[in-house]
């Protein structure tokens, strides 16, 4: 049997971290990694395991809505079964209830764990749907398939971390239950198929990233699901469907004497760091510098240019300053060093920050007259 295991697509999102103009283009290339997904699908999947989270709240688009609708409508001889997760709850008046999907989409609802199933493919698929965004939702108990001698399959959104509100439970309590695979929602950084017992269970991750949190390519398991004689095989793969990633990397400027030679060293680490127009990079900026030196975060992205699709930077150098020198500097200059200097001596690491912050902008316009925040 072959499937398709995909999860947390997060529909509508509204990508609140980038411009307006730029949430939307994310917006769209969400869509289209779905229809990818769809078409994928009609070539090389039986079964469609979605668990949860596929809309980012309750309150779904009627575009959106109608454009999951029509795709499976379109593969009729795909099953597509829908675990609804936290986000996108099986509630009064969801989108799951007021909408009529196809003959071929099974959707668990939220009156307890269910089965569907699937004679054709020796399978059985187990779940349960959540019916509040915000309540907590137990891992079931006594959940067991019925027949061993099927492919057993759950498909849920929960949480392994037993304490969780999210079906919190553990791989070890999976593999007593006795499925065969775990087709697993909520996690949005992929891991790939894992083994506990004789059950096998993964997260696909999101299909698109939509934070710094959330960095890499995305995409879903694929693969094919063989039972003999009591016996369970499982081969499988993962598969890019994002059209953007998130990165995180950092910078070491230590010395750096100016903005242009900032700006080429910001440059230069993109290109070396093989970031694409795919990519939306945060870049942090570490080590000591001249308290003059102007971290411009919209001159560093014209630096870089269209090389990535965006650059956030982080700027999280620290000023060089001549203590020595500002003490006995008699100017404007030494007398708002000396009343800063209980605050850069404090205890208090937030306290010192803020004074290190201080000293650098006031210095900056004193010198230049300009704060050096990049404003």
């Amino acid at each position: 049997m072959k499937f398709l295991h995909a999860a947390d697509l997060h529909l509508d999102s509204p990508f609140s971290g980038t411009s307006l103009e730029k949430a939307e283009v994310r917006r769209s290339e969400l869509r289209g990694a779905f229809t990818s997904l769809m078409l994928y699908a009609g070539t090389e999947a039986e079964l469609v395991l979605l668990p949860g989270d596929l809309f980012d709240s309750e309150h779904v688009t009627k575009d959106t809505a109608d454009l999951m609708k029509k795709e499976f409508a379109a593969l009729p001889d795909v099953k597509f079964v829908i675990a609804p997760g936290n986000h996108d709850p099986f509630s009064d008046g969801s989108v799951w209830g007021r909408t009529k999907f196809s003959d071929n989409v099974y959707i668990f609802d939220p009156k307890g764990p269910g089965v569907f199933r699937f004679d054709d493919l020796n399978c059985d698929v187990y779940g349960f749907g959540y019916r509040e965004k915000s309540a907590s939702f137990p891992f079931p108990e006594d959940f067991a398939p019925d027949d061993p001698s099927r492919i057993n399959i759950l498909c849920a959104h929960l949480d392994l971390t037993p304490s969780s509100p999210y079906a919190g439970t553990t791989p070890e309590r999976l593999a007593a239950c006795g499925f065969d695979y775990c087709a697993l929602g909520h996690v949005h950084n992929g891991t790939g198929i894992l083994k506990t017992g004789n059950t096998f269970y993964g997260y696909p991750g999101c299909l698109e990233g939509r934070d710094y949190g959330e960095t890499g390519p995305k995409g879903v398991i694929a693969g094919e699901m063989k039972k003999t004689g009591g016996v369970f095989r499982l081969d499988w793969k993962g598969i890019r469907f994002s059209k953007r990633r998130y990165e995180v990397a950092s910078l070491n400027v230590t010395g750096t004497e100016n903005e242009t030679a900032l700006a080429e060293a910001v440059r230069a680490a993109v290109v070396s760091g093989k970031y694409g127009s795919d990519t939306l990079l945060r870049l942090t900026l570490e080590g000591e510098v001249r308290p003059e030196l102007r971290v411009s975060e919209q001159a560093l992205r014209d630096a870089a240019g269209d090389l990535v699709f965006q650059l956030d930077i982080a700027d999280k150098t620290l000023p060089i300053f001549d203590t020595d020198a500002l003490k006995q500097d008699f100017s404007i200059r030494g007398a708002f060093f000396r009343r800063l200097e209980p605050m850069l001596r404090s205890e208090d690491e937030k306290e010192r920050k803020i004074a290190v912050m201080a000293l650098r902008a006031g210095l900056a316009a004193i010198d230049n007259g300009e704060i050096g925040f990049g404003l």
